[in-house]
């Protein structure tokens, strides 16, 4: 229910049925007992769940204000009273309390007196005895207390933001100076440093003439001008600054409005001239636009242009169409290629003027700097049109996809930009939904944020027919040890669904859909029951192997499931320790106790565990000491930095150091080249994985492990 308008549809400020009542305190003075409870009975009637107390005296009144907070003072001349208005007034205003006083009267005093009364701040509802009227009064004025209540601890919030941020600035490895009428008010010890200065507590002698060589200084004030008048939120020159022993250095300084001390000041951050080897700072290396830190850099600026007014634009969010199973199918060296050539597709459709970026593998942005709707419109057609035409060859492997271009505007009343990014990225996924499949664009609708139900319907039916009719598939992809004994095969178990054209569609495009726990212990019995009856298969015809089986966070909290797979494996009298079940880190960590429940359950039955995704979150640690695992799968994005970042190896040694001391067998998945093996060998991996050594098949028949078979 809109907060603006408190009686449309029911002529009350109804609030949802679903929803929890909201709790409000409320001192009555002035009424009987008959009409104070009659009002509470309405406030329940709109699910409030009301306090209340009449009050006769002030004594009466002090005590209950000193006893706890309140949220309302309701008023009326029904009954008299040995405390008038304007006393009560003057009370709650001597103890600094923000408390709404609303005097419900039949009639309107005359002017004289109501505005005596506005004026110690008693606000004057003329109601007539209409219950739904001194309901919208008490609605309104209690919202408005809750609007201010929240204000304020915001205002707490933005307080302790800035210890935080001003901490930062202390500690910041940039040079960082705040500058109020050319005078240096602060700055932080990064910057006394690369100045050469010591330690300086009386900054009075120190200004921006004494640190730039006067070659740059007319560019500079002109900057500064700028940023003080208001004609820019940012602003960069380059300068010679001058060090204390008067040697000097190039560097870059960055301009932006501040506040310090409580007054209006320009923050100063002087980053010296990077070497050519990190120029990739902001950039993606692959494709050779922006990357998440270079375009979240630009939309802050393109929001804080917009919310001056004049400067509309459209955020386009691209996302390629069946990335995993592209990745799957062709591997990281293939959907490399894939993103480099995109990359050159956009910057050939879209001019310089407006910004590209490649936020992660899959998804590319633009920040459209241009207010017409027409306009995006055919560039997200051509987009759409060029993608889907784009044709690659990786070996005798030809690569097509195609995109779906989700589309928000920039305006002065557009929200923050995490806010903004899902806006677009929503409207991207809606066009894989209602069985479309991309290829397409469609504009931000605020109803898109709703859930669809049609959608779910048709996602639990197309589960049930592909059991029904067995339209599931199993494919394998092998885990190989890194040493040379091989006493199991080992496979990790992925779930196809074949669509009506013979199509694979991952679990991860369907199953979020799925509402319907039921439904989804079916599919997890469907892949179980398989499972179990080709490892049957396979011991009869004399071969050991280990399946990886992959459970979601859902199927933690199915309490029936285990007992029925532990019936599964005493028939078909099958080793348990011969299956592992792969739990990610992430669903671990948001359901913990579910998680803990169902590895002590998995252990009872002799089955193995592999935490998945290890390293994903600031809590493995924690995850891991929830619950003993036999297997850690390490995050994907680790092997991915590793051929990227140099950096990327010490801290992946940093992760694994800890793992090996317990003992634990660990996994490098993503695996790409022989390099990478070699070096995770290096590193203790005991085990690989990936499209290098094999895709995944419709066999469990990886050649390497047939003359290592016991």
């Amino acid at each position: 229910m809109n907060a603006d308008n408190p009686v449309r549809q029911s002529n009350k400020p109804a609030v949802s049925a679903r929803e929890a009542r909201t709790n409000i305190s409320i001192l009555f003075i002035g009424f009987s007992r008959e009409a104070a409870a009659a009002t509470q009975a309405s406030l329940q009637g709109i699910r409030m769940a009301p306090r209340c107390r009449l009050i006769g005296n002030e004594r009466e009144l002090t005590g209950s204000l000193a006893e706890r907070s309140w949220d309302l003072v309701l008023l009326s001349s029904m009954q008299p009273q040995d405390i008038s208005f304007e006393r009560t007034a003057t009370i709650i205003k001597q103890l600094d309390k923000d408390i709404p006083l609303l005097l419900l009267c039949d009639t309107l005093p005359d002017t004289e007196i109501h505005l005596t009364l506005l004026q110690q701040g008693i606000t004057v509802a003329c109601c007539a005895g209409n219950e739904k009227l001194t309901l919208t009064y008490i609605h309104q004025s209690f919202s408005a207390l809750q609007q201010r209540q929240q204000w304020r601890h915001c205002e707490s919030l933005l307080e302790k933001a800035e210890r935080r941020i001003q901490s930062l600035i202390d500690d910041s490895r940039t040079a960082i100076c705040f500058v109020h009428q050319n005078q240096i008010c602060y700055a932080n010890e990064r910057f006394f440093e690369l100045l050469g200065y010591g330690q300086i507590r009386d900054l009075s002698g120190l200004n921006l003439d004494r640190l730039v060589s006067p070659a740059y200084r007319e560019a500079l004030f002109h900057q500064l001008q700028r940023i003080e008048a208001g004609e820019t939120l940012t602003a960069s020159s380059t300068a010679d600054i001058l060090r204390a022993d008067t040697t000097r250095f190039h560097a870059t300084l960055t301009l932006n409005p501040a506040v310090y001390a409580e007054k209006d000041a320009v923050q100063i951050d002087i980053t010296q001239h990077l070497a050519d080897t990190e120029i990739f700072n902001e950039l993606d290396p692959i494709s050779g636009l922006l990357n998440q830190t270079g375009f979240s850099r630009q939309l802050e600026q393109q929001l804080e242009l917009a919310r001056q007014g004049g400067n509309d634009g459209f955020l386009f969010y691209i996302s390629l169409d069946a990335y995993q199973t592209l990745h799957q199918n062709i591997g990281q060296e293939g959907t490399d290629l894939l993103a480099q050539e995109v990359g050159k597709l956009l910057r050939s459709l879209v001019n310089e003027a407006h910004t590209l970026a490649r936020i992660d593998d899959a998804t590319f942005t633009l920040l459209l700097s241009d207010p017409h709707q027409e306009t995006a419109k055919a560039l997200a057609r051509e987009i759409c049109l060029s993608v889907a035409s784009l044709e690659l060859s990786l070996g005798e492997y030809r690569v097509q996809t195609t995109c779906s271009i989700g589309i928000t505007t920039i305006s002065e009343s557009t929200p923050r930009a995490t806010e903004l990014l899902h806006r677009a990225e929503t409207a991207a996924r809606s066009l894989s939904l209602n069985e479309r499949h991309g290829n397409g664009y469609s504009f931000y609708q605020l109803e898109q944020s709703k859930p669809v139900v049609s959608t779910d319907a048709k996602a639990v039916q197309r589960v049930v027919d592909a059991i029904t009719h067995n339209r599931f598939r199993l494919l394998f992809q092998p885990i190989v040890p890194l040493e040379t004994h091989i006493s199991l095969a080992n496979y990790e178990v992925l779930l196809r669904l074949i669509t009506d054209d013979d199509k694979e569609v991952s679990p991860n495009i369907f199953m979020s859909s799925i509402a319907d726990d039921n439904v989804l212990a079916r599919m997890d019995m469907w892949v179980l029951e398989e499972c179990v009856m080709l490892m049957r298969q396979a011991l009869d015809q004399g071969k050991r192997s280990r399946l990886f089986i992959n459970v979601t966070g859902r199927t933690l909290r199915n309490k029936s499931l285990l007992p029925w797979f532990a019936e599964q494996l005493r028939s078909m009298r099958l080793p348990a320790d011969h299956l592992v079940f792969q739990i990610s880190e992430v669903d671990a960590l948001a359901a913990p106790a579910y998680y803990k429940a169902f590895c002590q359950a998995l252990h009872k039955l002799h089955c193995l565990i592999c935490l998945k995704h290890y390293g994903s979150t600031s809590e493995s640690e924690y995850v891991l000491a929830d619950a003993p695992v036999d297997f850690i799968k390490l995050d994907g994005s680790y092997l991915k930095e590793l051929s990227r970042n140099p950096l990327a190896a010490p801290q992946l040694e940093r992760i694994i150091k800890p793992l090996k001391q317990k003992s634990l067998r660990l996994i490098a998945p993503m695996v790409e080249d022989t390099r990478q093996m070699s070096l995770l060998f290096r590193m203790g991996i005991q085990m690989v994985q990936g499209h290098y050594l094999q895709p995944p098949q419709a066999d469990m028949d990886y050649a390497f492990f047939e003359p290592g078979q016991d």
